[in-house]
């Protein structure tokens, strides 16, 4: 068994012995947000996360590890980024995404906030954390497929002054 099927293995346990209550992902999807254990377990203590009612974010108490933060604009504090910016470009940034992200070549930040996203699993109704990731919740992008059209106008005018760091700054 490797360690991603270890880690697997572990993720699975966890949520047959019900010590997380969470229902969590075995795929490793939290693997490319660096979401650790630590992360998860704390995360499952969260009422506000346990209740299942969609994004939440939160600041993490110290003894957590910080996450990256690939977020660039004034939402993370930066000057707005233009999409006529010199060093902006569109690239595809992985994770099964069928759509390109507006990107800059930077290092990601580290972060003390995390934000996660659950809803109630459909067999079960135990709370499903579909992902968290280190900053805040930005809006989908424009050229995400499963954007609805009425947050079309709010998702352009956001990327009109953010960015995503490419972590090769």
């Amino acid at each position: 068994m490797n360690k991603e099927q270890y880690k697997t293995y572990l993720r699975q346990r966890l949520y047959e012995n019900n010590e997380n209550p969470l229902k969590l992902r075995t795929d490793g999807h939290y693997d490319g947000h660096q979401i650790t254990q630590a992360h998860l377990d704390w995360l499952g203590q969260q009422p506000e996360v346990v209740a299942a009612t969609g994004p939440v974010t939160l600041t993490m108490p110290d003894h957590l590890p910080t996450l990256p933060n690939a977020l660039i604009g004034p939402e993370s504090g930066d000057l707005p980024v233009s999409n006529d910016h010199p060093e902006v470009y569109t690239g595809n940034r992985g994770g099964g995404r069928s759509h390109d992200s507006k990107m800059m070549p930077r290092e990601l930040r580290q972060t003390n906030v995390i934000t996660a996203i659950t809803r109630p699993d459909k067999e079960t109704g135990k709370p499903f954390l579909i992902t968290a990731f280190g900053g805040v919740l930005a809006p989908q992008e424009p050229g995400d497929p499963n954007l609805r059209p009425e947050n079309k106008e709010a998702s352009i005018k956001f990327w009109a002054e953010h960015a995503l760091a490419d972590g090769r700054g």
